[in-house]
Formats: C-alpha cells, sequence, structure tokens
C-alpha cells in the first residue's frame, strides 16, 4: 500500500477516535469525571499512537518528495 493511502487511513482513524472520544466526554462530563477519565485513556493512548504515525508518514513523504527546481 502506498505511503499516501496509508497516511489517509490514519488521518480517518485519528477523527473517528476524536469523535469517539468527544461522545464519551459528552456522555460523561461534567458528571462523571472520573469515570471518563479511566475510559478515555485507551482513547487517548491510540490517539496518541495514531498521531506519531501520522508525524513518521509525513515526514517519509516529505523526504521522498524529488526536490523541486
Amino acid at each position: 500500500m502506498k505511503t499516501e493511502a496509508i497516511l489517509t487511513q490514519t488521518m480517518e482513524q485519528l477523527e473517528r477516535m476524536n469523535e469517539a472520544l468527544g461522545a464519551l466526554r459528552r456522555e460523561l462530563l461534567p458528571g462523571q469525571p472520573k469515570k471518563f477519565a479511566i475510559l478515555a485513556e485507551g482513547p487517548l493512548e491510540e490517539m496518541r499512537r495514531l498521531h506519531a504515525e501520522v508525524e513518521f508518514l509525513t515526514t517519509k513523504i516529505a523526504t521522498a518528495a524529488p526536490p523541486m527546481a
């Protein structure tokens, strides 16, 4: 799979995780902040991983691009 396609998929996953976290936030905050904190740990960790992957893929694409004339 091309790097650009992987980057697109990764960005879509990051957006979905952000939406899921937002729904969790709306459902639990401000009434149950401790429960939210516990349940948000997994999505936040996954979002950090996806963010790192986006940075890696972006760098890979930028360094693979031919120099501009």
